[in-house]
């Protein structure tokens, strides 16, 4: 809030600054004259800071006499122009009235003018009614909606003009839709008449339309227990089943409803049923009994997964120190570079999972295949870091024979290349994904490669 303060305070300055700027520009318009320039700044200096009494003021006095102008325009207008201009020279005046009201500048308008605009304005409407029936009556939907739409925004309660509106607008839509019906290409046709109900409350018998369309299009699916290619991944069939079928359930289309498994083991000698083919076969002969469309099975092919252990490693390195000495000869301190042999160790895991999965969606009332697919995904992680009690950042790389005593076998390593390799290894992430996690990502994958093929499969009948 501390903040915030100065910010408010600022932009309070700046309207402040902007309201003055436009109330002295206003006063040099209105000294000259000219009312509606000036009106029009004493307005923007109002609406930049309310409390600006003065240009208040002086938008009172000039804001009346734009508005009389227009009030006269109108009048012109009802006495010599025609009924369209009439009641868009008023419709102007008034919004004028309105914009000013809205800032508390309350202006003068006569009544006896009003009344002269709510006679013309009948007198225009029932002229863009007339115009608009005619062209229903000839089936030209798009004038008519046009007629009509301009009744609506002028006066929404003349006559029957919403009902008319509706008519004109969705007509043609609704015509189209029962052409859809006739093709049996429902889920178009639902479109349409979805159209229609979604803004309206309806349109002669488009609901009960859109229903039925929803039901002919509906793709309901029954699945089966899913199957496994070798035995010892029996244990994971249930596992990949509840993930299909939860994220089936959550895809957002009308178009396609899951039925429960309650629903399908009411097959008679249905959990006797062992083997996939005869269980299939069941499910397409007594599907409709069950309201079921569509049959989805799915065998799994292959479910591994390998939780590696975690592999500590010795590795050999030098700590490079820079140490002051004596020059023997010259009697002067030195730095000099000192290596001293050390351990440190490197660590090592890896995590994996690969799931392979086919499936197929069979139709039951047209007995075909609506489509067949597979799955493969696998996914991993790994670790590799390095520890070591000192600073890592003085390691070097190397190695050597001996820890207390000097080889010709040692070697110290210390380049930029090899030390920025050896260093990064100790700012490696340490945790790994658990095989869990792993597979909980890999199976949504899994369940929205099914889900996304279902919702591609859009049969219109």
């Amino acid at each position: 809030m501390k903040q915030l303060l100065p910010i408010l305070i600022g932009l309070l300055l700046l309207s402040a600054c902007a309201s003055k700027r436009n109330y002295n520009k206003a006063q040099k318009f209105d000294e000259a004259g000219l009312y509606s320039d000036a009106a029009a700044l004493y307005y923007k200096s109002l609406k930049a800071n309310k409390n600006n009494i003065d240009a208040k003021l002086g938008l009172q006095r000039t804001g009346q006499l734009v508005l009389e102008d227009k009030v006269e325009v109108f009048q012109k207008q009802y006495n010599n122009g025609t009924a369209k201009d009439a009641v868009y020279a008023y419709r102007e005046a008034e919004s004028y009235y309105r914009q000013l009201s809205a800032l508390g500048v309350k202006l003068i308008m006569s009544e006896e003018q009003k009344e002269y605009y709510l006679e013309v304005k009948d007198k225009y409407l029932d002229i863009l009614y007339q115009q608009g029936m005619k062209a229903l009556s000839l089936e030209e939907f798009k004038n008519a909606e046009t007629q009509f739409a301009e009744i609506l925004s002028i006066d929404k309660s003349f006559k029957d003009v919403q009902t008319q509106w509706i008519t004109a607008k969705y007509e043609p839509v609704y015509r189209h839709g029962n052409q859809l019906i006739q093709t049996e290409q429902f889920r178009s046709a639902y479109a349409d008449f979805n159209t229609i109900n979604s803004a309206t409350k309806g349109y002669k018998n488009s609901i009960e339309l859109q229903n039925m369309c929803l039901d002919e299009a509906k793709v309901t699916v029954a699945i089966l227990p899913f199957s496994y290619k070798y035995r010892n991944y029996r244990n994971y069939t249930s596992t990949m089943k509840n993930s299909v079928v939860s994220e089936l359930s959550q895809i957002k289309s009308p178009f396609y409803q899951l039925i429960s498994d309650e629903a399908i083991k009411t097959v008679p000698d249905w959990t006797k049923t062992k083997d996939l083919s005869l269980a299939l076969k069941y499910a397409k002969q007594f599907g409709p009994e069950f309201e079921a469309k569509t049959i989805l099975t799915a065998r799994i092919d292959k479910y591994i997964k390998s939780k590696g252990q975690l592999h500590r490693k010795e590795k050999k390195g030098y700590l490079k120190q820079i140490v002051e000495v004596t020059n023997p000869e010259t009697k002067l301190k030195e730095q000099k570079v000192k290596y001293t042999k050390v351990r440190y160790y490197e660590y090592s895991q890896e995590n994996s999972i690969a799931i392979s999965l086919s499936y197929n969606l069979d139709r039951i009332d047209k007995d075909e295949k609506a489509f067949a697919d597979s799955y493969y995904g696998e996914k991993k992680d790994k670790i590799h870091y390095a520890k070591f009690d000192g600073s890592y950042k003085q390691l070097v790389a190397g190695t050597w024979k001996y820890i207390d005593k000097d080889s010709s076998e040692d070697s110290v390593y210390d380049s930029e290349d090899s030390n920025k390799k050896l260093h990064a290894l100790f700012k490696n992430k340490k945790e790994i994904q658990s095989i869990a996690t792993l597979e909980s990502n890999l199976l949504k994958e899994c369940s929205q490669h099914v889900a996304n093929n279902l919702t591609n499969y859009k049969p219109e009948n």
